[in-house]
């Protein structure tokens, strides 16, 4: 059996032509882009042995390590039914590791074209201005959300917030949530900062998280003055540089490396039936990253690390949290979101009256009060007539705490 492609069919039509006296052989040369030499030999095998002709004489002949009949068709099968899905690089290597079945990337897309199961894809070329990789790791990290259906409707929609060594292209640090939020986000920042040390600089997009993007009133603009988002709070409290994109092919490490995770990971959540957020991030941390490290990850231009150790009196869960300034009641109370907290006397200071304290809550729901560094006690009250909101059937709701 021969698989004839598009190209063996016009050049069969074109040498069939040229038999009957339809085109010359210098015409046939200059469509099939062959010189006339090789026209007339491919002419004589075609009047000899018809459409068999025009096929190279290696064509269908089994090679010494050509893979037997019962091997191709258990690849394709894999390929279509196990696999179905994966692109076929990614196949290729489960076929090697899990399957057992030996088998190289261009002979397995070899026999799916013939069977009709696989099609080249043509991209349209963009023009991109490329931009030399930082020299050594921790010198910049590309972040960035990637919106996707991970789970392909076997659960909750996922977010997928991480990013990528722009010296090495190795993931440090990646983590599935139910939401884009400022607080999720920075659960991924600390935990990069916990794992790998304190980058030098940070390369993110313009989204409202990581920079103020509201300027509402002309003495706003006039001042130059917008304000800090938080995560830029926290990025600058530990020193570390933010660079803004302002396209997404700027940031074009980590969006091909989340191409490559929606292409790759999907798949194999799939292929191991994860259907929630803690194993979809079970999984992400502790099979899929370590394996995309290994297959993609490169050596950096210069050798040493650029991160920088934390110094020991800081404290991650204060810098990673959102902080919001209040000013005490004439009580030694503070509002915050709906909820009013008592601040307690202190060993050397019994009323805080009309004192600008800063509110940390931190990214496991906990509340912190200081005054400049101080931390103060503090317990949650309930007023008469106080008021709370409430999320009810999609509406916000006011109601009295009693």
């Amino acid at each position: 059996m021969y698989c004839l492609t598009m190209k063996d069919i016009n050049k069969y039509k074109t040498v069939t032509e040229v038999i009957e006296g339809y085109l010359k052989v210098e015409e046939a040369s200059k469509i099939l882009k062959l010189s006339e030499r090789q026209i007339y030999r491919i002419k004589k095998r075609v009047e000899r042995e018809g459409i068999k002709g025009i096929l190279h004489k290696s064509r269908g002949v089994n090679r010494a390590r050509w893979l037997t009949q019962d091997i191709q068709d258990k690849a394709v099968h894999l390929y279509d039914t196990k696999y179905k899905g994966f692109n076929i690089t990614h196949v290729t290597e489960y076929l090697n590791t899990e399957e057992k079945i030996k088998i190289s990337k261009e002979s397995l897309r070899q026999i799916l074209m013939c069977r009709g199961l696989h099609t080249r894809s043509k991209r349209r070329p963009k023009h991109l201005q490329w931009r030399e990789p930082r020299a050594r790791e921790g010198q910049m990290i590309q972040f960035d959300t990637s919106d996707h259906d991970w789970l392909e409707g076997r659960g909750p929609r996922l977010y997928l917030i991480g990013g990528i060594d722009d010296a090495t292209s190795a993931c440090p640090g990646a983590r599935f949530a139910l939401s884009d939020s400022c607080s999720e986000n920075m659960v991924v920042l600390k935990q990069i900062v916990e794992t790998k040390g304190i980058p030098l600089s940070f390369y993110c997009d313009r989204d409202s998280k990581f920079k103020t993007t509201r300027h509402e009133g002309l003495h706003y603009q006039l001042k130059g003055d917008y304000g800090q988002t938080q995560i830029a709070r926290a990025l600058n409290e530990l020193g570390v540089e933010i660079v803004y994109a302002y396209s997404p092919q700027a940031k074009g490490r980590v969006e091909r490396a989340w191409g490559t995770f929606q292409d790759r990971l999907c798949s194999e959540l799939r292929l191991h039936k994860v259907s929630t957020l803690q194993a979809a991030n079970r999984y992400l941390t502790k099979v899929f990253i370590p394996k995309y490290n290994r297959k993609f990850a490169r050596l950096p231009r210069e050798k040493g690390s650029a991160y920088r150790a934390l110094p020991k009196d800081s404290d991650l869960s204060n810098i990673f949290c959102i902080k919001e300034e209040r000013t005490v009641a004439s009580d030694n109370t503070i509002s915050y979101h709906a909820k009013t907290y008592q601040i307690l006397p202190g060993n050397n200071r019994i009323s805080f009256v009309r004192a600008k304290v800063m509110v940390h809550r931190h990214l496991d729901g906990s509340i912190h009060i200081f005054l400049k560094e101080q931390k103060l006690r503090h317990k949650q009250v309930h007023k008469n007539n106080q008021k709370a909101s409430l999320l009810v059937g999609g509406n916000m709701l006011t109601v009295d705490v009693v």
